[in-house]
């Protein structure tokens, strides 16, 4: 759900509305003078004998702990209890609460948790242990390491975790390379072709350079259905993933043809252009410091239109990618938000233009003043950040979100902060 828009009660919020004889409609948590009589009602859940009203009172605690700011220890706590409860869904759901509480910029204090979480961990129901898990490590907590090494010996079996994944799991955890990287690479190995890899593909690409251990393994993934997913952790590793560069310059210029990513039969060279085309080219220039397979790419698409290119990477190339301007000026205008807030970064990187880019950007961050921040909404406020003074009108915007009660993403924080501290307010 959107943060800033209306709720939308889960089923078993619904029961646990109906037992209490709540209409729905006349409980608006996206409401801040209606939260205090959720609370009352969660609070009064939490430990039911039935597991679909303990899990109405999560759901319901939930809705308010992550549209609001105002700190509630009493429904902390009362997750904290169902972590022990009897009802497996009821300990799953309070445990990913929990989980998507932890950030720098928290107004909840979650580190009572941790000793229930530790438990919760060694659940051997994945659907408990993993977002406990989860939590662990965005807490940054060592006792996430036992499950995730539980996890990685079975790598011929990944987990199936319904709400997260071992990738999600792993992503914060790049501290620990050192020590995970073992395990992971079996996995790499083992289930190199298998979908539910991606994550964990994923979450190799977040750690970055940490991950160079692992660079033989992802390698050979290459010759996988998750081909694209590798050509982004190999890029993500930089320097030390030239072992792949050979096979990633081939792929752009259509010399070989991976598998596809549904599994199906590659195409023959040159019959049609992979779509992960440019997942390699970025890669293949991420590794050699060259970018010239990436400009042969760009040569090429340019002509049709860069709507479908990824307009971060490109900006990655800033002013080296000149040449291919024009392209993306017209996408300013595109009427998909991604696609314009992303073309808006993309020509002030490569032309050092504000005046075209800053008012995009600026649209783009309207839905702050309503409580809400979506995607494009986040990576505008980064990008307004990078831009500094020019962008100084969003300054009211973004001053009144760090004030707000209203909860946003956590990345949203420190972006806005950033964001100031550019302006010079």
């Amino acid at each position: 759900m959107t943060r800033g828009s209306r709720a939308e009660y889960t089923f078993e919020a619904r029961k646990l509305l109906a037992e209490a004889g709540v209409d729905p409609a006349d409980l608006r948590l996206d409401e801040y003078e209606h939260v205090d009589r959720g609370v009352a009602l969660a609070l009064g859940a939490f430990g039911s004998p039935r597991s679909d009203l303990a899990e109405g009172a999560v759901s319901i605690a939930s809705e308010v702990l992550l549209r609001w700011r105002t700190p509630r220890p009493d429904l902390v706590a009362g997750l904290v209890r169902c972590l022990t409860s009897p009802h497996a869904h009821a300990k799953g759901d309070a445990a990913m609460v929990l989980a998507r509480l932890v950030s720098a910029d928290s107004t909840q204090d979650v580190t009572l948790a941790v000793p229930a979480l530790i438990v919760a961990a060694g659940d051997p129901y994945d659907r408990v242990s993993g977002p406990a898990a989860l939590a662990l490590a965005r807490l940054g907590h060592p006792e996430a390491l036992p499950p995730v090494h539980r996890w990685l010996a079975s790598s011929s079996t990944l987990p199936f975790f319904e709400v997260t994944s071992l990738g999600q799991i792993l992503r914060p955890m790049a501290a620990h390379a050192e020590a995970l990287l073992p395990g992971v690479r079996r996995l790499l190995a083992d289930a190199a072709g298998k979908e539910q890899l991606r994550p964990v593909l994923a979450a190799l690409a977040a750690w970055g350079p940490a991950a160079s251990a692992a660079v033989p393994e992802l390698t050979a993934v290459l010759a996988t259905r998750n081909v694209r997913w590798a050509c982004d952790a190999l890029g993500a590793v930089g320097a030390a993933a030239a072992p792949a560069a050979d096979t990633l310059g081939d792929f752009v210029r259509g010399v070989a043809q991976p598998p596809r990513h549904d599994g199906g039969c590659p195409e023959p060279p040159g019959r049609r252009r992979w779509h992960g085309t440019q997942n390699a080219a970025w890669a293949h220039w991420r590794i050699t410091g060259d970018p010239g397979v990436f400009l042969a790419f760009l040569d090429e698409e340019a002509p049709r239109g860069l709507g479908y290119a990824d307009l971060h990477r490109l900006a990655e190339l800033g002013q080296v990618a000149t040449p291919y301007a024009s392209a993306v000026r017209p996408l300013l205008d595109s009427p998909g938000p991604w696609t314009r807030v992303r073309a808006a970064h993309a020509w002030w990187r490569i032309t050092g233009d504000t005046d075209a880019a800053v008012p995009v950007l600026l649209a783009a961050l309207r839905p702050l003043a309503s409580g809400a921040a979506d995607a494009p909404c986040r990576a505008a406020v980064r990008y307004a950040a990078r831009i500094g003074a020019p962008a100084a009108a969003a300054a009211p915007l973004l001053a009144g979100v760090l004030s707000s009660e209203r909860r946003f993403p956590p990345d949203v924080y420190p972006a806005a902060r950033a964001a100031l501290a550019a302006f010079g307010a």
